[in-house]
């Protein structure tokens, strides 16, 4: 896989107020950590990082450039977004080695088109992300499953899928990813009206007249 090159600096002040100052200045303040080395706060230039995610994913392996400190490989470990603006945040950055296996989440796609969905079937896809343990240099950039042959009441979980060699899914292999469920007719959503007036009607001839409270009070100015 590409390793793609980034720069970045250390940064000496810590905290909200010193990570904001960062922002308005253009920068995103991250953590890199890893293989038992130090652990080194750094800032990297936004629109770079935004610019790398966009055009190689958060998967994609960096060699990162830290002025007076040298070259580490690193990867995306965690992304830190504001839930309103988008804005990026932090970031948190980890050591890799090519020779030691990595712990990741890999996004799926689906691929064709589902004979069960032409035949008015409904798309269900639950889980659309998986974490997978290999090397490095396996790591694949997303998982794509054909979904071409799905009839309705079809269905493929974890178990279902082939991976290259080499490359371990750590998720439950019952885990659905996706199907093809039948789609819910208009005689059973008539059906379920019709039996919620009934049971609302059976409740009003059922009710017992309201009882009307007094307070000891009231008796008295009668």
């Amino acid at each position: 896989m590409q390793q793609i090159r980034l720069e970045a600096q250390k940064r000496e002040a810590s905290g909200k107020g010193a990570a904001r100052g960062l922002r308005r200045a253009g920068h995103i303040p991250a953590i890199l950590y890893g293989r038992k080395n130090e652990v080194i706060p750094i800032r990297i230039e936004e629109r770079g990082f935004r610019d790398f995610l966009q055009n190689y994913g958060e998967n994609a392996f960096i060699n990162l450039e830290i002025a007076d400190h040298g070259i580490e490989s690193v990867m995306v470990k965690d992304i830190q977004r504001d839930p309103v603006s988008n804005q990026l945040l932090h970031t948190d950055l980890l050591r890799i080695s090519m020779d030691e296996p990595i712990t990741s989440s890999v996004f799926i796609t689906l691929a064709g088109s589902a004979p069960g969905i032409r035949e008015g079937g409904i798309l269900e896809f639950p889980h659309r992300q998986l974490t997978v343990h290999c090397l490095p240099t396996l790591l694949p950039e997303e998982l794509e499953i054909d979904i071409s042959q799905l009839e309705i009441d079809d269905r493929l979980s974890v178990e279902d899928l082939s991976l290259p060699e080499g490359v371990e899914i750590l998720d439950d292999p019952h885990t659905r990813i996706v199907a093809i469920v039948p789609p819910r007719v208009e005689e059973e959503l008539e059906a379920e009206g019709e039996e919620g007036v009934e049971i609302e009607d059976a409740a009003d001839e059922d009710a017992e007249p309201e009882a009307i409270s007094r307070r000891s009070g009231d008796d008295d100015d009668e």
